[in-house]
């Protein structure tokens, strides 16, 4: 199979879904906290959702669970013994660790790496920057073995670059704070990083995930041409109203760009780039959400532009929204209009409540990639999902995961023994070898 374009990697959400709330600035997370999730449903709507992008000819790729509970990150803080006995020991002595190094935030494949395709770079490689994901000690966790995958995965054709180093304790934050527009996939682009403030600035009860000075390495690291390599800052007024990422408040697609009326802090900055887009990109059409049709509040609480957008036949784009969406005229209002002025003549709603809750939407559970026919050749295609692989997925899912979990289920050791049954028969199923740490013991 010969194929050029784009290609979304889910995260493969895994058995410990849970909602504990750890996530600051997250409001679907802070109202979800501590209620009962459902793993195995919240999986199966991902997997679902990976089928429908599927249906649209696009090759479908994923990310595997990271190891969860993450004992070796225990055994650095000190805990020691058996993984009975650091279970045990961080459950007593430290509920609250234990819960964060439980945490399947991995799922959300937007903030696992910015990625940059070999047509944008000088040296004419992909470059992929895994994010440190500072901000948040549970995320935090997660760059390593990230990377590990990222390598597994794209490492015959692209330079994966290791975490850049947290400025000042500001953190990156991935894809979710990056945006890319072009006149197609394959043709060069111009890639926009949106952050939050300076590292060496902090704001009272702003969070700002996203440091200026990490977006610039980032895209130094990536060898971008400085001419097409823009910046924006968030507003402070989207974050404060849940816009914890930006992926949030504005979206791209090739040659369209989405975004709040609200999103961005520098007006005069937001005309410039529109403008550098309009001379530099061949049919570039930029869509503004104002604020008297649709509040940040709706935006926000509705996850609209927290949707995936992509290009399907005929140059026509597909729009594919969570169900949430549906609850707000004013935003079903604004999907109608934009079918008749734009190339989105496609809109498609997906159920992924259980990623909702937590405060994740489409756009949140997919990392997109770019690859020609070469590149794509390269793949480790162990990641990328078939019917068969669909169904088997499916198979052990209902056979590991549970229905229910509850806040006091963490404390279970056999909780931590069936996820990591399910990740031992993940491996084994996909014919990857023993990459977790349990099964290296």
């Amino acid at each position: 199979m010969t194929y050029s374009g784009e290609i979304n990697f889910d995260g493969l959400i895994g058995p410990t879904h849970n909602y504990g709330g750890l996530s600051e600035g997250n409001f679907a997370s802070k109202k979800h906290h501590n209620q009962t999730s459902n793993p195995k449903a919240a999986a199966l709507q991902g997997l679902e959702k990976m089928r429908l992008i599927m249906e649209q000819g696009l090759p479908q790729g994923f990310f595997l669970p990271h190891e969860r509970p993450n004992l070796e990150m225990l055994r650095m803080l000190g805990f020691a013994g058996t993984d009975e006995e650091v279970f045990n020991q961080a459950g007593k002595r430290s509920p609250s660790l234990l819960k964060n190094v439980y945490s399947a935030s991995s799922m959300w494949a937007a903030n696992a790496a910015t990625f940059s395709p070999s047509i944008d770079s000088y040296d004419k490689n992909i470059h992929i920057t895994p994010a440190n994901l500072n901000s948040m000690f549970h995320r935090s966790i997660e760059p390593e073995f990230t990377k590990k995958q990222l390598e597994m995965i794209f490492g015959l054709i692209a330079k994966v670059h290791g975490p850049v180093r947290h400025i000042a304790g500001c953190g990156d934050e991935g894809a979710a704070n990056h945006l890319r527009v072009t006149a197609q996939h394959l043709k060069p682009g111009f890639q926009i990083f949106i952050y939050g403030n300076s590292a060496f600035v902090n704001e009272e009860n702003i969070i700002a995930r996203q440091a200026e000075e990490v977006s610039k390495a980032v895209a130094t690291q990536h060898q971008l041409d400085p001419d097409r390599t823009l910046y924006l800052r968030q507003n402070n007024a989207a974050i404060d109203s849940g816009s914890f990422h930006n992926d949030i408040v504005s979206l791209a697609n090739e040659e369209i760009f989405i975004f709040h009326q609200e999103a961005f802090a520098d007006r005069l900055e937001v005309e410039r780039v529109l403008h550098h887009l309009k001379d530099h990109v061949k049919g570039f059409q930029f869509l503004e959400i104002k604020s008297e049709d649709i509040s940040l509040e709706d935006l926000v609480s509705s996850y609209l532009l927290n949707s995936q957008l992509i290009t399907v036949e005929n140059n026509e784009m597909l729009m594919l929204l969570p169900e949430e969406v549906q609850d707000h005229s004013n935003c079903m209002i604004w999907l109608d209009e934009i079918k008749s002025s734009s190339p989105i003549k496609h809109i498609e709603f997906v159920d992924i409540r259980q990623s909702m809750m937590n405060g994740g939407g489409p756009a949140c559970l997919r990392f997109k990639t770019v690859v020609n026919d070469e590149e794509f050749s390269q793949l480790n295609d162990k990641f990328l999902l078939t019917s068969q692989k669909l169904m088997d997925l499916r198979a052990l899912i209902n056979k590991y995961y549970r229905d229910k979990l509850n806040p006091k289920d963490l404390f279970d050791i056999e909780l931590m023994n069936e996820s990591y049954l399910f990740l031992d028969e993940l491996t084994q199923l996909l014919d990857l070898g023993s990459i977790y740490s349990f099964q290296k013991n």
